[in-house]
């Protein structure tokens, strides 16, 4: 049996063009590896979002 594979990152808060911008590369980068975005969560802190965890699933 072929089980799922699961992969967390946290991403940096997309407060400009630059962070938006290595954010897609990522994104982009591990759909070509073939994960798959499940979930996405801000994660919150004094003040603000440090930023977001992104949650990933692929078939092995």
């Amino acid at each position: 049996m072929i089980g799922i594979e699961y992969k967390t990152i946290l991403l940096p808060v997309a407060n400009n063009n630059k962070n938006a911008a290595r954010i897609g590369d990522t994104l982009n980068e591990l759909a070509k590896e073939g994960w798959e975005l499940i979930s996405l969560v801000a994660q919150q802190s004094y003040g603000g979002t440090d930023g977001n965890l992104a949650v990933f699933k692929r078939n092995p």
